[in-house]
């Protein structure tokens, strides 16, 4: 049975997930590149499946692990077009507003949720000395 708590962070994760993929389509869409296919990829993959994942606790880790891969994958992926498309003086404001960074921002909040799931589900620990057994 998952508790209500971890229900509601898993739904946060699928509108966070639903978001990212259909700002994706909108703005890179597929129909155009080959390159455009990686992201709705993830992104597909984090609304799908993960939510099936983080709702048990035997394989909440692997959801965890998976999340964590993605998110990386999505800040380099985003930081690199950033650069590579980048025009103009380099500036805080060009920065913080002209960039991909909010968007690597809103995109890093998926781990701390991540987190709270796998904190929720196994609280106990997956170490065996947290589990109370001795190696």
């Amino acid at each position: 049975m998952v508790p209500k708590s971890v229900k509601l962070l898993i739904l946060g994760h699928i509108f966070m997930s639903l978001g990212g993929l259909l700002l994706h389509l909108r703005i890179h869409p597929p129909s155009e590149s080959l390159l455009n296919w990686w992201a709705p990829a993830f992104g597909a993959v984090n609304l799908f499946v993960l939510p099936f994942l983080f709702s048990r606790v035997s394989t909440v880790g692997w959801a965890y692990l998976v999340n964590f891969a993605t998110v990386i994958a999505g800040t380099v992926g985003m930081a690199y077009f950033s650069l590579i498309t980048w025009q103009g003086p380099i500036t805080v404001y060009s920065i913080f507003l002209k960039s991909t960074f909010p968007d690597i921002v809103i995109l890093l909040v998926k781990l701390p949720i991540a987190h709270l799931i796998l904190l929720t589900m196994r609280p106990q620990g997956t170490m065996p000395e947290q589990r109370g057994c001795r190696p």
